[in-house]
């Protein structure tokens, strides 16, 4: 084999290499996915319940909607995504707040899924109602 011969053999692998497709592994976080703006669209923000604001739970809940938001690394988002914690909250009118920590809740509310419930820290990342803040 003469060295013309060689070169143009390695020339070709190397050209047919760099046409052969890379499978280089990419990790996708939320933040990927949702655009967050100025505005901080993109993660979702729960509150504590408050029987001031949201009225007493035994008269009121059958109008709050159940909804299932999703964490990851202490943030709160709508969509679905790899490695979030599914957490059933509740939502009334565009707002999300935790359920009530009243011993009878979850006697008297069906609709509740008990494998979503939320923890300790989900309690504590909940921002809290103002007492006495208008809703309209």
């Amino acid at each position: 084999m003469t060295y013309s011969n060689l070169v143009g053999r390695l020339a070709s692998v190397v050209m047919l290499s760099a046409c052969v497709p890379s499978y280089a592994s990419v990790a996708y976080g939320p933040d990927d996915y949702y655009g967050r703006d100025s505005y901080g669209r993109g993660v979702v923000e729960i509150y504590d319940y408050s029987p001031d604001y949201y009225g007493d739970w035994r008269y009121n809940y059958r109008r709050w909607s159940p909804a299932i938001i999703y964490e990851y690394n202490g943030r709160y988002y709508p969509n679905r995504f790899r490695d979030a914690r599914p957490l059933q909250v509740y939502r009334d009118r565009s707002e999300y707040f935790l359920p009530p920590r009243d011993r009878d809740w979850s006697r008297a509310e069906r609709r509740f899924d008990p494998r979503r419930r939320p923890t300790e820290e989900d309690y504590r990342r909940a921002r809290p109602r103002r007492e006495g803040k208008d809703r309209g």
